[in-house]
């Protein structure tokens, strides 16, 4: 179809307004040299085509149409281009233009001597007069065309968009709007905006005039559903004062374009959090403790239960949760990670909760939705668990109980899913027992517990760990090292790595950096590390085995002790993760001299 035929009825009053004016018979046909509107004789003839719809015939119609020209034909039976059938005398021919392309003609067509006469005598007037006529057809295509180009834009972005009177009745609305509302277009229009978002400020928007954008708005319909929206409000503006009180800003109405929360939050996780995922894969090591976390971390990821990860410092804790996480049903769903003990205190209710427009000095005036809010859906991994104040402790219970939060500043509650994971290095049961942690937020949090080994209790995975680490830095640093000489090997192995693989992998990258050679040697290793294996230089003659081996197991009962504590429970916890009795231990303690730090 083309332009002109998609606006027969404007064109055919067009053509009969020309024809009341002129007392001449008009008409219009397109580019396809279709009649799409005509008077008199042509009006029946509307649809069929001039000069058999052959565009390159030769004749007036098709050469106005190629060449853009006007034609005026004074006797048509005798001109040679002229394609005369219906005893046609003469004719003014005005080409259409929409911008430079010609999409269609309007001619004036004498059918009497008084008709032919009238034309020639006045053809200058009456050619301007078709060119403006002319003129309005073609803005009335180019007026139909941007507005299919808007309904497209409208009807395809993101938003929801409705359009309002002066009343805030809705006049307009898209596709996505009826998506978010819940009601179709018919339903839409026609209503007044307050009936379907009870107390909407729009209204205010109308009547002063001032727009308003990115507004976080809770509405619930009279059903009881619940709609969160982020929400721009432009008022239509119109020169002239309607209310009579000199504002020139009254509104002849608004248009509101709003975007589901949900969506909000996905696109902020993906600016500002989103991270790599990743795998069970991703953890390395060989040994039976490590193996049986991993199992353990498989089969709970498809649970919805709070899990406790604690392990010390550099385990892999947070590679853990992730894995976790992308392992389980909510892997399409954000991640979102919370450092407890990097954040001060003061700031860290807002970070996970969120504040309500204005809640303190520096608040942003639109409000922000907290890191809760953000993993709506997926999993919050709140590392560093041992370092929440109890203040904090109790509005997190409440958020585990619940599953509500409540914003800094705000009385709206917000219903979230999410799964919690939740970190530590510390020992939370003795924090319980000095009143530093509260026991029903540990056993809310310890539904599921997994321990992280330390390095030391899986010597096995070390060389592993090594290798793995040495190919990832020589590939980034750009350096060929193949591996490690015989007595750095010894070295890194029979290291305790009380910084566990997060010291690991520093180590590496250091003797990478310093090495030139083509293996790792004991030159390039810090010197914190040889310094603890080589002799001092009061003592040059080596030490015996005894008293190496009792030095080593000395240092493991003591970095055990210190995790579980001194006390009988400790103590008891101690030997069970040490793989002895408690006998045993105590035997031990007395032997080499173990003591609590601070204690004779």
């Amino acid at each position: 179809m083309s332009r002109l035929s998609a606006l027969h009825r404007i064109s055919q009053e067009i053509a009969e307004a020309i024809t009341a004016a002129l007392t001449i018979e008009v008409e219009i046909i397109d580019d396809t040299l279709t009649i799409v509107a005509g008077t008199g004789r042509y009006k029946d003839k509307i649809g069929q085509q001039e000069e058999e719809g052959n565009i390159e015939s030769g004749y007036t119609y098709s050469r106005a149409l190629r060449t853009g020209q006007v034609y005026i034909i004074e006797d048509a039976g005798n001109d040679p281009v002229y394609d005369a059938r219906e005893s046609e005398l003469a004719e003014v021919c005005c080409p259409i233009f929409l911008g430079p392309q010609v999409i269609g003609l309007i001619g004036l067509v004498a059918f009497t001597e008084q008709q032919r006469d009238s034309l020639l005598q006045n053809k200058e007037n009456l050619l301007l007069f078709l060119e403006r006529m002319a003129f309005l057809l073609a803005s009335k295509v180019s007026e139909a065309k941007i507005a299919t180009e808007l309904t497209t834009i409208v009807e395809t972005i993101r938003d929801g968009i409705i359009a309002v009177d002066r009343e805030g009745t809705i006049t307009t609305s898209n596709q996505m709007a009826e998506k978010l509302i819940g009601k179709s277009r018919a339903e839409l229009v026609g209503e007044k905006l307050v009936s379907i978002w009870p107390d909407s400020p729009v209204m205010d928007v109308i009547e002063s005039g001032v727009e308003y954008r990115d507004r976080e708005e809770m509405y619930r319909d009279h059903s009881g559903k619940t709609m969160h929206f982020f929400t721009t409000v432009c008022p239509i503006l119109n020169g002239e004062d309607w209310s009579g009180t000199g504002n020139s800003r009254t509104a002849m109405g608004a248009v509101v374009s709003f975007r589901d929360m949900a969506d909000v939050r996905r696109m902020v996780y993906d600016m500002t959090e989103k991270r790599e995922s990743a795998s069970f894969r991703e953890i390395i090591g060989n040994s039976r403790c490590i193996r049986e976390v991993v199992e353990q971390g498989e089969k709970i990821s498809q649970s919805n239960s709070t899990i406790l990860v604690t392990g010390e410092s550099g385990t892999g804790k947070g590679l853990f949760a992730r894995s976790i996480h992308f392992a389980s049903p909510r892997k399409h769903k954000p991640f979102i990670t919370v450092n407890c003990g990097a954040i001060p205190d003061t700031l860290l209710e807002s970070e996970l909760f969120g504040y309500e427009a204005g809640a303190f000095t520096g608040a942003s005036k639109s409000g922000k939705a907290g890191k809760f809010e953000l993993a709506n859906g997926g999993t919050i991994f709140l590392d560093e668990i041992g370092d929440l104040s109890l203040h904090l402790q109790v509005k997190l219970l409440h958020v585990l109980q619940s599953r509500e939060i409540e914003r800094v500043g705000g009385s709206r509650v917000f219903p979230v899913d999410v799964r919690v994971i939740a970190a530590t290095n510390r020992n939370l049961e003795r924090m319980i027992k000095d009143g530093e942690f509260r026991e029903d937020l540990y056993f809310r949090l310890n539904v599921i517990p997994i321990h992280v080994p330390p390095l030391r209790e899986r010597r096995e995975d070390i060389p592993i760990l090594l290798e793995h680490a040495l190919i990832k830095y020589a590939q980034l640093l750009d350096k060929r090292i193949s591996w490690f000489d015989r007595p750095t090997l010894d070295l890194l192995t029979s290291y305790s790595w009380p910084g566990n693989i997060r010291e690991l992998e520093n180590v590496v990258e250091y003797a990478v950096n310093i090495e030139t050679g083509p293996v790792i040697t004991m030159q390039s290793i810090p010197v914190r590390l040889r310094r603890n294996l080589e002799p001092s230089t009061a003592e040059t003659k080596p030490l015996a085995l005894k008293k190496q081996l009792d030095a080593v197991e000395k240092g493991l009962i003591e970095n055990c002790l210190n995790q579980t504590g001194y006390s009988v429970e400790g103590k008891i916890q101690a030997a069970r993760l040490l793989g002895i009795s408690e006998s045993t231990l105590y035997r031990r303690i007395r032997e080499l001299n173990i003591s609590k730090k601070g204690t004779r």
